[in-house]
């Protein structure tokens, strides 16, 4: 049973009155639990109670999710929300958290630089850095606002720098976590562009911390300075905290890498101090009372790490401001820099029931690396790792919520270092169990390891881990199950590693019993063993054959019935009667089979909706199958029978063009018809091709995927003369335009790197191709009986992107218009209608080219393409089969 909703008081405020109509619209839709309104909303349990909490308005996507799943009306709570948004905000609440200018304990972003004020002159001191050495590093204490400087101030600077300098091709930035070496090694690749590749390294210490394997850390440190030489193309800047910098010292190379090369981040002084608190709030046109500027600069001068305190401070004066000003008052009743942390903090935990509170520490201890000699640092650890129960995730979005913790993808990590000395509470805990949560960290550790090595039972905790670990956690972890101390997999690797010690404790001892029982028989054993065993052998040899016989002759009489069903589970069926008994059915079945042209067969099913003539596309790899149907493209993967995925897009089936040909984008036209839509289905992108009305316009995707071609006929002029486009789909231009185009026969076709485009105009009797780099036609002088056979079929490029193909009655002409010549004809009997490339899957054979007839509608009302019987080439063949063919 889920826990009681808090009672609600609409008369409280704009949040409290939206979640309690919320709560009324879930009750008149029969009180449905949240569990079973999150399997079609697409948002957690935990996510959509809160919506209705009365805390904080939700987000306008969960509301919505919310009013689905309930069978309310979306745009009358749409407007409702507007409309709670608008008195919120002149109430002073901040529903979406997203506007104040002070990240609170977060970093800033590369995108914050409006609000990112004070460090101008260690800014452009660590530009001079990175462009005297290529081996850099920025040092200073956790707060003193190294992460900031990188994203806000270093990267920012780096990419508007106009002076000369070095030339950067890219910057990349990363930190280690606990496999640097595995996770990284793509980074240090070079970039294609010219200059050098910049390794931001930010919070270098996780080398040390989280990196356990000393070989790994090697590694990751060999890499990084391999960016000393200059033929590596590659210049590193890391950013470490001042405690771990002696660390360093333990690589000798590291250490001499860094002896000339480091800049040293101190506190901020009070004119700068000042510019960080004043100049956010005045982008905001906000107003900071002078006596609040003065306080906080009296607090925070000379403190090192006291910047994401201050930040966090003002932070919440800026959640309490007075109209447009951030006054004293509100700074005093957050406690000031040292007490904001820790009354956001007490305000999360004294909302939590007994039960949410254990859990609450328990989640923050586990984001805790307890140090050793040095001060503890955060463990950013996988959403993985904590148990998926409804409790833990409903503290995790509370924290969150409270910018206490971050969620990046699937890693749950502190808002910032700061949180730990800041709350006295937290100190406390990890001051009381210490030890514990080091012996805690080496069971997580083991235990991830085991996971990784498929739980093999030779990485189990044995001696005196094993010891120390029962009388720490109990033998199964039960005593501290119930507070979510041991997650699932640590408790099933603790009670693993009892079970294992247990087992080969109890091994032992009857071993030692059965030893003594089996030498005094032995002797009698031996003898009757003999005798039973060759008689047994015998016997079970003419039991087995008889056995195998008869289930090879049941395969072999199945395997007709499945041809037409399942080709490949037929083939698979015939070869293993054959090797379960060579008899003439088996050799005759598995002849039959290799004989077969059918493959595969793929049936779309059902369940993912179908409709009268729904659009479809096949990928270039022939492996991902699109559909279009009731405004939503569903993707097939066809080798493996199953659904992709399912996406939903407004106006898709009215305006959809095509997919691309490795299935990752649809087209469709926009709703206002103004251009064209490129959707992105694997990340949900959007893009927007301003391609003009879209009346008598056609278009499609080239065969790279990358680009999309259009053709727009120009109104008023002569000879059907229309406008050619090829769009860069992902930087959402038009690489080049062609006005002389024809607006008669099929699409212009594009070559795969996206240069030459050819057509068929004057009614299918000249050929012309464009070299869209040079902007100018390149199929000169070509013949026109030539022209004229090539434009009876469809045009494609030949794999060199030198010549066109088509394919005729005659067979397959091709024109080298580079050389201007003909290549020798491929004659085919029958001809054939269309050239198409297809390489074979690795070790199948080789890639050719060859004809497609296209037969009439099949019983399903489908186009049908199968390959023509007629090939020159031959079947390929596998030797290991005795019929000789597959």
């Amino acid at each position: 049973m889920g826990r009681r909703e808090k009672p609600l008081d609409p008369g409280a405020g704009a949040v409290q009155r939206f979640a309690y109509e919320l709560r009324k619209l879930r009750d008149e839709a029969g009180t449905p639990t949240y569990r079973a309104m999150a399997l079609g909303a697409g948002y957690s349990a935990p996510t959509l109670s809160a919506a209705a909490a009365g805390e904080r308005l939700p987000t306008l996507p969960v509301l919505l999710a919310y009013v689905t799943a309930c069978g309310g009306d979306t745009g009358e709570w749409e407007r409702r929300w507007l409309a709670a948004v608008a008195e919120s905000a002149d109430a002073g609440d901040d529903p979406e958290g997203e506007d104040s200018p002070y990240p609170g304990l977060a970093r800033f972003e590369t995108g914050d630089g409006e609000h990112f004020h004070g460090r101008d002159d260690l800014t452009a001191d660590l530009l001079q850095l990175t462009a005297r050495t290529r081996f850099a590093a920025i040092v200073g204490a956790s707060g003193s606002g190294k992460s900031s400087l990188l994203r806000a101030g270093l990267i920012p600077a780096l990419r508007e720098a106009t002076d000369p300098g070095p030339r950067l091709a890219t910057i990349r930035l990363l930190t280690p976590g606990p496999h640097p070496a595995r996770t990284h090694v793509a980074l240090f690749t070079p970039h294609d562009a010219p200059g050098d590749t910049l390794l931001v390294v930010d919070q270098f210490e996780e080398v040390f911390t989280l990196c356990a394997d000393s070989a790994e850390r090697a590694r990751f440190l060999g890499q990084l300075l391999a960016a000393a030489d200059p033929s590596s193309r590659l210049r590193v800047l890391i950013a470490v905290r001042a405690d771990f910098y002696g660390r360093c010292a333990e690589h000798g190379p590291l250490a001499e890498a860094l002896r000339h090369s480091a800049l040293l981040v101190g506190p901020m002084p009070p004119h700068a101090l000042r510019q960080a608190v004043v100049r956010p709030a005045a982008a905001r046109r906000l107003v900071v009372e002078r006596a609040l500027t003065a306080r906080i600069v009296a607090d925070v001068a000379g403190e090192p790490g006291g910047l994401p305190l201050m930040a966090h401070a003002l932070r919440e004066v800026w959640r309490r401001r007075t109209g447009k000003t951030l006054t004293l008052a509100a700074y005093e009743a957050v406690g000031g820099v040292r007490g904001a942390v820790a009354h956001t903090a007490a305000a999360a935990y004294t909302r939590c029931t007994p039960a949410e509170a254990a859990v609450l520490r328990a989640l923050l201890l586990r984001l805790v690396n307890p140090g050793d000699g040095t001060e503890d640092t955060r463990r950013p650890v996988d959403r993985a790792e904590l148990d998926a129960d409804e409790t833990t995730a409903y503290i995790l979005e509370r924290l969150v919520d409270s910018r206490l913790l971050t969620v990046d993808g699937d890693t749950v990590d502190l808002a910032h270092e700061a949180l730990i000395g800041a709350w006295p509470r937290l100190r406390g805990w990890l001051d009381d169990d210490r030890e514990r949560l080091r012996l805690h960290r080496r069971l997580t550790e083991a235990a991830l390891t085991w996971a990784e090595l498929d739980r093999d039972a030779g990485a189990l905790y044995r001696g005196t881990r094993l010891t120390e670990a029962r009388e720490t956690f109990g033998d199964e972890g039960e005593a501290v199950a119930a507070v979510g101390e041991l997650n699932r997999l640590e408790r099933d690797f603790l009670a693993a590693s009892v079970a294992a010690y247990e087992q080969g404790r109890r091994a032992a001892a009857r071993a030692s019993r059965r030893l003594r029982t089996l030498t005094g028989a032995l002797a009698v054993l031996l003898c009757l063993a003999v005798v039973a065993g060759v008689a047994a052998w015998w016997q079970s040899g003419v039991s087995a054959r008889q056995r195998d016989e008869a289930e090879a002759r049941r395969a072999a009489a199945q395997v007709d019935t499945l041809r037409s069903t399942d080709p490949r589970g037929a083939m698979r069926l015939a070869l293993a009667a054959w090797r379960t008994a060579d008899l003439p059915e088996t050799r005759e079945a598995l002849r039959t089979a290799a004989a077969q042209s059918e493959q595969d067969v793929f049936t779309q099913p059902e369940d993912g909706g179908r409709a009268l003539n729904e659009p479809a596309w096949l990928s270039r790899d022939g492996r991902i199958l699109t559909t279009v149907v009731h405004d939503k493209a569903v993707q097939w993967d066809v080798l493996g029978h199953r659904r992709i995925r399912s996406v939903q897009r407004t106006g898709l089936s009215e305006g959809v063009v095509g997919a691309s040909p490795d299935g990752r984008y649809l087209a469709y036209r926009s709703r206002d018809g103004a251009g064209m839509v490129i959707g992105g289905l694997a990340d949900g992108s959007t893009r927007r091709l301003a391609t003009g009305s879209w009346t008598n316009t056609d278009g499609g995707f080239g065969p790279s995927g990358r680009t999309f071609v259009v053709r727009r006929p120009v109104r008023g002029a002569d000879h059907g003369r229309a406008t050619l486009e090829v769009w860069d789909v992902r930087r959402q231009r038009v690489l080049f335009r062609y006005d002389g185009g024809s607006d008669d026969g099929g699409l212009p076709v594009l070559s795969r790197d996206d240069r030459y485009l050819a057509w068929c105009a004057h009614d299918g009797d000249r050929l012309q191709i464009l070299d869209g780099a040079e902007g100018r036609l390149v199929a000169t002088g070509v013949p026109r009986a030539t022209q004229r056979t090539l434009c009876q079929g469809e045009l494609t490029f030949t794999p060199d992107h030198r010549a066109v193909a088509s394919g005729t009655s005659e067979g397959i002409v091709i024109w080298d218009f580079l050389a201007g010549r003909e290549r020798p004809r491929l004659p085919l009997a029958g001809g054939a209608h269309a050239v198409i490339r297809r390489r074979l899957r690795p070790g199948l054979g080789q890639g050719l080219l060859h004809p497609v007839a296209y037969g009439p509608s099949g019983p399903d009302g489908r186009q049908h393409a199968r390959a023509a019987p007629d090939l020159s080439r031959g079947r390929l063949r596998d030797r290991r089969h005795p019929s000789g063919s597959r």
